[in-house]
C-alpha cells in the first residue's frame, strides 16, 4: 500500500486539489452566474417600465378627454365668464385640432388675461348659431378656457369679410355677422411664430455636427472603440429590433398628430432612447459603449428642451 501511495504521489503530488484558492474561483463564478440570471428580467422590466411612463404621460397630458364641468354655449360663456387662457394654432386641416393647453402644443401662440382675451370675447359675443356653407375655410384652431373652468375647442372659419366657429364639442356653427367685431379682430396683429425654413436648416445642421463632435470626443476621452460596430450577433439583432421598433412608433405618432405634443415627444424621447442605452450597456459596458449612449441622450435632450423654447 506504501509502495502504491508513493507512486500515486509521485504522478498527481502531495497537495489537496480542492484547494483554498480553488474554492474562491468556484464561489466567485457561482456568484457571477447567479448575478447575471437575475439581470437578464431586469431589462425587460425597465422597457415595459418606459412603456408604461408613455401611456401614463398620454393619461395626464393634453390627450385626455377634456372634462366639462358645465355645458353652456360659447356665446353664453362669453357673455357671463371671462377666458382665462387662450391658444391659438394654425391649421387649414379640417379633419385635425392641433390647439392645446398652455405649454402642451409646439408652436402654438398662448396668452393669459389681457387685450388678446378680450377681443376673442367680443367676438364670440356676436356669434350666432348658423348653417355651415362651403365657401368657408378653416384658417386656425382656438383652445380656450374660461374662468369656471370650462374648456372649449374652436375652428376658426373665414370667408371674404366674415368669420365664423365651430365648437368641435358640440359640433355647433357659430357665424358673426357684427362688421365691428370682425374689423377689430382682423386689426388686431397677433403674434406670428418666427419660424423660417432656412434657419430651421441652419440650427438643424449646427445640431448634426455638435452631436458628431461631442461623440468624437467621448470616444477619444474613454478610449471607445467605434470598429466594430456590434459587440456579437446578438448585438445586432437586439439594435435592429429596435430600431424598427422606433420607425413604427413615430409613423403612429404622426399619423395621429401627437407629435404636435411637447408631454408626447417627450415620452417618444423617453420610449426610444432607454432600451438604447439598456442595450449598449448591457453588450458593450466594458469597453464603456454606453458612455455615447447616455451622452448622445443628455445632448438630444438639451436639443430638443431648445427647439421647443425657440419655436414656443
Amino acid at each position: 500500500m506504501t509502495s502504491f501511495k508513493n507512486k500515486l504521489d509521485k504522478e498527481i503530488g502531495e497537495a489537496p486539489r480542492f484547494t483554498k484558492a480553488l474554492q474562491q474561483r468556484i464561489v466567485h463564478s457561482a456568484d457571477q452566474q447567479q448575478h447575471k440570471q437575475s439581470r437578464n428580467w431586469q431589462y425587460p422590466t425597465m422597457i415595459v417600465g418606459a412603456i408604461v411612463t408613455l401611456l401614463f404621460l398620454f393619461i395626464v397630458g393634453p390627450l385626455q378627454q377634456t372634462v366639462y364641468p358645465q355645458h353652456a354655449s360659447i356665446i353664453e360663456l362669453a357673455q357671463s365668464e371671462e377666458i382665462q387662457q387662450l391658444s391659438i394654432a394654425s391649421n387649414w386641416n379640417e379633419n385635425s385640432f392641433k390647439a392645446g393647453r398652455t405649454g402642451w402644443v409646439i408652436g402654438q401662440q398662448q396668452y393669459g388675461k389681457g387685450e388678446e382675451t378680450k377681443l376673442i370675447e367680443n367676438v364670440l359675443r356676436h356669434g350666432v348659431v348658423a348653417q355651415k356653407d362651403d365657401y368657408f375655410h378653416v384658417i386656425n384652431n382656438m383652445w380656450i378656457k374660461f374662468d369656471n373652468g370650462q374648456v372649449v375647442k374652436l375652428k376658426m372659419y373665414r370667408k371674404m369679410e366674415q368669420i365664423a366657429f365651430l365648437d368641435v364639442k358640440t359640433n355647433t356653427f357659430y357665424k358673426v355677422n357684427d362688421e365691428q367685431a370682425f374689423t377689430a379682430f382682423t386689426d388686431f396683429n397677433f403674434k406670428e411664430v418666427p419660424f423660417k425654413f432656412t434657419a430651421f436648416l441652419v440650427w438643424l445642421g449646427v445640431m448634426l455636427l455638435g452631436g458628431w463632435v461631442i461623440e468624437r470626443a467621448v470616444r477619444w476621452k474613454f478610449k471607445i472603440p467605434k470598429e466594430p460596430r456590434f459587440v456579437n450577433d446578438k448585438h445586432q439583432k437586439t439594435v435592429i429590433i429596435l430600431k424598427f421598433f422606433n420607425c413604427i412608433v413615430l409613423v403612429i405618432f404622426n399619423i395621429k398628430t401627437w407629435i404636435i405634443f411637447i408631454v408626447a415627444d417627450f415620452a417618444l424621447f423617453l420610449v426610444t432612447m432607454l432600451p438604447h442605452l439598456v442595450t449598449e450597456y448591457y453588450f458593450g459596458r466594458h469597453e464603456k459603449r454606453h458612455y455615447v449612449a447616455v451622452i448622445n441622450a443628455v445632448y438630444l435632450l438639451i436639443v430638443f428642451i431648445a427647439f421647443v423654447i425657440w419655436v414656443q
